[in-house]
Formats: C-alpha cells, sequence, structure tokens
C-alpha cells in the first residue's frame, strides 16, 4: 500500500482524485507548488484532475452517487440473468418454451438456435 506524492506544477489551482471506480482520495484547490501525499490501497487507479472552475470539486457525495449507480447497475445485470434463467428453468420443467426462448435470442442478437 503506497504513499503517493501529487505536486501541482501548474500555475493554477486544481482538484485531485484517484479512482477505484468511485473517486476515493481527494484534494481540492491543490495550490501551485503544493505537494499533496496520500497512502492508496494496492489496486488498479485511475487519476483524474480538474480544473478549479464553478463547481468541480470532489467530494464524499459525488462518490456515493457514482457507487449508486455503478450498484444499481450490477444489480440490474445480475437480476435479468437470474430472472432470465428462473423463466428458462420454469419452461423447460413445464415443456413448454414459450417465454425463454424469444428472451434467449433477443438477448443474444439473434444468434440463439435454440434447444431443438
Amino acid at each position: 500500500m503506497p504513499d503517493v506524492t501529487v505536486i501541482n506544477n501548474l500555475s493554477e489551482e486544481i482538484h485531485v482524485a484517484f479512482f477505484v471506480g468511485v473517486p476515493t482520495n481527494w484534494k481540492n484547490h491543490l495550490k501551485p507548488g503544493e505537494r499533496w501525499t496520500t497512502h492508496l490501497a494496492s489496486l488498479p487507479l485511475h487519476f483524474e484532475a480538474r480544473s478549479v472552475t464553478g463547481n468541480r470539486e470532489f467530494s464524499h457525495n459525488e462518490s456515493m452517487e457514482m457507487f449508486a449507480t455503478i450498484g444499481g447497475a450490477c444489480a440490474a445485470g445480475t437480476a435479468s440473468v437470474v430472472s432470465a434463467g428462473a423463466l428458462f428453468a420454469g419452461d423447460m420443467l413445464a415443456g413448454i418454451p414459450v417465454v425463454s426462448v424469444p428472451l434467449m435470442a433477443a438477448a443474444s442478437a439473434g444468434e440463439f438456435r435454440g434447444i431443438f
């Protein structure tokens, strides 16, 4: 788990952040010549720097909004796979692949050959 130092060599203030999907470590208003050291997890990170214009600061609320969006998308994807699997299993038990076969065909962009 390394310590990383960011040095602002620009002539203007900036906002900087390290992301692991969402902003996890950030410093707003890093002044010219100023150093900021943070302790980071040993994970693949994304770095972003923003100019100080308007309301572009990194914040806890922004992190939570991004986390909720990513979490919601993952939950929706998982739910669709689980529900499609349940429909397919139910159709096969009943011997009537009425609902799941068209859904599977649509999901695989017409490449589904069916089970027949």
